[in-house]
């Protein structure tokens, strides 16, 4: 891309974001923080539904079909609040929901352009947030959920007041952003559902997540430009308490994903794996080797390596799972699953001393 087009570029951003703030002039507080509770919900599901396995040709129509009527609530609701930008985007996710339904392959690939346009959503709606400090929250009004795990009786949840988790995440972004000269926008969903016996494995495991990618997947602010991508690097972090007295923790940066190839040559050249592996034919497991320890991409990577081995050492801890996600050039997501309360919690809590 020469200069010419990177200027353009740079001013079609500057028309949106201000034709984007000039439609939130018009819409009243209240209103705008309903409908960011709402959209932050519709994504959470969102996510639900695009990490659904979906093999068969009928399952993968079902996700697709979960998918657009999600994207056209949003979509009433986008409109109803006159923010005409944002309806654009969402009418575009809706085109490539259409162009996936009709994919005969039924492939995660056919998904493709729809992610794009999904992030595109979430990024907007996180400029949102960032320009009139109204939260992009899951908060709905109290009811009784009596399918929902409930609070442990030692008073383990924050309730409503403000998450220090989350607030230290935030801190801890803008420090390891401005140290490696990145544009960072944190969202956080749900971190103040997380017990108070769990919140230092939680934010040991989430600060090592989270400089991660900043170091590693976001790239710099030209580099993105040149991408097509947005300057500001998104990061999400979003909790939710699951069935069976579970959790998940999701982490996902929009960088530039993991590169499989390189992450094979590096484990091969370290005896991590032979040289005839089959790993070139599947990439998932590739991924994997991320959390061996001392496996690292980086140009100099004495002393690195270590910190996706811990971060999986602490899920064990915790009797969790953790499972990975990439595609080159878009996203890395890392989803953990946990008991809420796990018998050696504390100590593990404590292992930081």
């Amino acid at each position: 891309m020469d200069n010419s087009e990177s200027v353009q570029r740079d001013l079609q951003q500057l028309r949106d974001d201000h034709a984007l703030l000039a439609e939130l002039l018009q819409v009243e507080r209240v209103a705008l923080a309903n409908f960011m509770s709402y959209a932050a919900r519709t994504l959470a599901r969102t996510r639900i539904q695009l990490q659904r396995r979906a093999r068969e040709p009928e399952e993968f129509q079902d996700k697709i079909a979960r998918l657009c009527k999600l994207n056209t609530q949003l979509l009433r609701r986008t409109v109803a609040l006159s923010l005409p930008s944002l309806a654009r985007l969402l009418e575009n996710t809706a085109t490539a929901l259409d162009a996936a339904r009709g994919d005969t392959a039924h492939t995660g690939d056919a998904l493709l352009p729809a992610l794009v346009s999904i992030d595109g959503v979430f990024l907007t709606l996180t400029t949102i947030a960032q320009r009139t400090g109204v939260p992009l929250t899951a908060r709905r009004a109290a009811r009784p959920r009596s399918r929902l795990p409930k609070a442990p009786s030692h008073g383990a949840y924050a309730g409503n007041q403000p998450s220090q988790l989350a607030t230290a995440l935030q801190q801890l972004s803008e420090q390891v952003g401005a140290a490696q000269g990145k544009l960072i926008q944190l969202t956080t969903i749900g971190l103040e559902l997380v017990p108070d016996i769990q919140v230092a494995a939680f934010y040991d495991m989430l600060s090592q997540m989270l400089r991660n990618a900043i170091e590693h997947g976001v790239e710099a602010p030209a580099q993105r430009r040149a991408a097509g991508k947005n300057p500001r690097g998104a990061l999400l972090v979003e909790f939710q308490l699951r069935h069976g007295g579970q959790s998940e923790l999701n982490f996902q940066d929009d960088g530039q994903g993991l590169d499989a190839d390189r992450i094979i040559q590096v484990a091969v050249a370290s005896g991590l794996v032979a040289d005839d592996t089959s790993l070139e034919q599947n990439r998932r497991q590739a991924s994997a080797l991320i959390f061996h320890s001392g496996l690292s991409t980086a140009a100099e990577a004495a002393g690195r390596g270590l910190g996706m081995r811990i971060l999986r050492d602490n899920v064990k801890r915790l009797h969790g799972q953790i499972q990975v996600a990439t595609k080159r050039g878009l996203f890395t997501r890392l989803r953990i699953r946990l008991p809420l309360t796990a018998p050696d919690t504390a100590q593990a809590a404590a292992a930081r001393a």
